[in-house]
């Protein structure tokens, strides 16, 4: 799956792609001394000989720092497998970036045991320059690579750098399988040129035309008659392509291709072992082929649309092959081939976007990203660092293009079966809250007016960092519909702050009175207090630590239909083991805790996966766990909201004649 964050698009669109903040700076390759590159790639010592000249160079020349900022760039990728030591990885990394950084090279390159793969970009002055270096290289990782071309960049054919810096990273894999047997890389399939490729997808006989590259490439440009494996990460692609080809006949031509070519190397190792004996792949794939139909003008591709790229660039204009518009805008509907990343950076989801919707939403997928984004727009950089941490758990699941579901073979679980039931659910957005609460029976008009004058008041008088705190309307509602229901008499709220949840709660009541609500804030107290009188709305308000107003309550033998807990979270085990033993609920009471998944955090703690720091998550899933083992009681945790844990006791059984 393609990342939420993929990519940080630059904003100033408008702009020629190589007018940035950054000038890119870098020794002169002639300042490279000659034994550097065999040293680092041989011995991998990065020290030079201290007679040694710089290539090219005489006694007493200047090696100052040259740019490469206004030159067209040239765009390179290749990709090579071939077993590389290990321990020679990071000292070939350091040289790489020492050495390519010197002729401006940019881009993304990763180098593995089992080989390289880059996308880059060259100065076109450098380019020659850079390709003989590369095939003189001591080490054997650049010998014979295929040097697929995308072309000249210029002012005039592209808008936006696909690189702004040069990253060279050791990975694990260079495309994962996530196979438990490694592949035969010695037969992957017969390799075809773009114009062998070209004919043979001319040809009538029989075939089936394998696209090996994530649905949102897909969705933008593809090959005639070309089949989606419909996956968001390459690892799914086998499985996927398993059930594809069920009862497929190994003889089928079985034609495959992807962005460059180096996923299909794998796919088409994958389908020689399974035994299948006419496996075709694209060299270069459509990188290389978009460069033959540039070259051969006469000849009318075969792959319509754009060709989306892992870089700045994505799918926009200049990733277009044909003009041909596949894919639709996520927001409107409307034909749209070119894809951006929501300008909301807690979201930030891959999403496909028309001009209009740009502007009509500044770049956001969602109305509730917009507001975000003005939000964050109007604050500054450590306001937005703080607000980031507490508001971006919301937008983990959120629903955008790169996460929604689609059609296509079942998934499967985590052991390899087929699940036997529903996957289907609905990502929480402000949109799906408007809708429950309009459509909430139990909340008529007068009591949903009542609790909307108390939010607008609290907006006015209290920062949006406090009111951060508050339920949002729909758990208001929620708990409304859920005292009506089971006909509860009298509620305790421990945790009241300005006693929005303890309104909706209480006009829920035959009386109002019977809700015991408290508190340790002396400000919001007497806000509270103050709004209550006036509204003349008797709820019991009480400035008190939990723990004592249970104490209180129990001696005055006190018992309650519904307990709402929304206090100090780590004090939930003493709270929960208090209420039972001082036996403050009914037999047929509720006790419900609020933040019990606390922004996803307490599953990870809960599978051992969680950070350290996350002291409050840890205590919750070690809460709900308590909960779940006790005889006592029977629980289930809602995944609503930020998690709601919900208790009742269980009932003694009737005697039996």
């Amino acid at each position: 799956m393609l990342p939420r964050k993929l990519l940080a698009l630059p904003r100033r669109l408008a702009h020629p792609w190589r007018h940035r903040d950054q000038i890119h700076k870098a020794v002169s390759i002639q300042a490279l001394p000659r034994s550097n590159c065999a040293g680092a790639c041989r011995g991998f010592s990065t020290a030079a000989s201290p007679n040694a000249q710089p290539l090219g160079s005489r006694p007493g020349t200047d090696h100052s720092t040259i740019t490469f900022a206004h030159e067209d760039q040239q765009y390179l990728s290749f990709y090579k497998y071939a077993t590389v030591n290990p321990v020679d990885l990071p000292h070939l990394r350091k040289s790489m970036l020492q050495e390519w950084r010197a002729m401006g090279v940019l881009g993304r390159v990763y180098i593995a045991e089992v080989g390289i793969n880059a996308q880059i970009t060259v100065p076109v002055s450098q380019h020659a320059i850079f390709r003989s270096y590369l095939q003189s290289h001591p080490h054997p990782l650049f010998h014979g690579v295929f040097f697929n071309s995308g072309g000249e960049l210029n002012d005039e054919n592209n808008d936006r750098q696909p690189f702004h810096t040069l990253h060279v990273r050791v990975r694990s894999h260079l495309a994962n399988d996530g196979l438990n047997i490694p592949l035969d890389m010695s037969n992957r399939g017969q390799e075809l040129s773009p114009r062998e490729w070209h004919d043979a997808l001319d040809d009538p006989r029989p075939k089936r035309v394998f696209d090996c590259r994530n649905y949102y490439e897909h969705d933008v440009g593809r090959f005639d008659h070309a089949e989606r494996i419909m996956v968001e990460t390459f690892k799914e692609t086998f499985a996927t392509l398993d059930e594809m080809l069920q009862d497929t006949p190994t003889d089928t031509t079985c034609m495959i291709y992807c962005t460059g070519g180096i996923r299909c190397e794998k796919v088409g190792a994958y389908l020689t072992q399974k035994g299948y004996t006419d496996v075709k792949r694209l060299e270069g794939g459509i990188v290389h082929y978009a460069q033959f139909i540039k070259q051969h003008t006469d000849i009318q591709s075969k792959f319509k649309g754009r060709n989306f790229v892992f870089d700045q660039r994505l799918s926009n204009i200049n990733t277009a092959i044909t003009d041909d518009v596949l894919a639709h805008c996520y927001t409107c509907g409307q034909p749209c081939n070119t894809h951006t990343n929501c300008s909301n950076t807690m979201c930030h989801g891959l999403i496909l976007q028309c001009a209009n919707c740009a502007i009509s939403f500044d770049g956001a997928c969602s109305l509730r990203c917009q507001n975000m984004k003005h939000v964050m727009d109007q604050q500054s950089r450590e306001q937005r660092r703080t607000f980031a941490q507490q508001y971006a758990y919301q937008f983990q699941h959120h629903l955008v293009p790169n996460g929604r579901i689609r059609p296509g073979p079942p998934a499967r679980t985590p052991s390899g079966g087929h699940r036997s039931f529903s996957s289907y659910s609905v990502q929480p957005s402000e949109e799906l809250y408007q809708y429950v609460v309009a459509t909430t029976s139990s909340l008529d008009k007068h009591t949903l007016h009542q609790l909307r004058a108390l939010r607008s008041a609290i907006d006015r008088d209290w920062s949006q960092d406090l009111t951060a705190k508050m339920i949002p309307e729909a758990l208001a509602a929620y708990l409304h519909f859920l005292l009506k229901s089971s006909g509860a008499a009298s509620v305790l709220e421990i945790g009241s702050f300005v006693g929005y949840s303890a309104l909706a709660m209480a006009l829920a009541l035959p009386d109002p009175r019977h809700l015991v609500t408290c508190d340790i804030d002396p400000k919001a107290h007497a806000w509270a207090s103050q709004y209550f009188k006036t509204a003349n709305i008797p709820i019991d308000l009480r400035l008190q630590d939990g723990f004592e107003v249970v104490e209180s309550l129990a001696a005055a033998h006190r018992q309650f239909d519904f307990i709402f807990v929304d206090g100090n979270k780590a004090g939930y085990t003493a709270l929960y083991e208090a209420i039972l033993d001082r036996q403050l609920l009914t037999p047929h009471g509720f006790v419900v805790f609020d933040n019990t998944l606390f922004r996803g955090q307490v599953v990870n703690h809960a599978m051992g996966q969680g950070h350290p720091k996350e002291k409050v998550a840890a205590k919750l899933a070690a809460f709900n766990q308590r909960v779940a083992s006790d005889t006592r009681t029977h629980s289930f945790v809602l995944p609503l909201w930020d998690g709601l844990t919900m208790v009742r006791p269980v009932l003694p059984k009737p005697d039996t004649p």
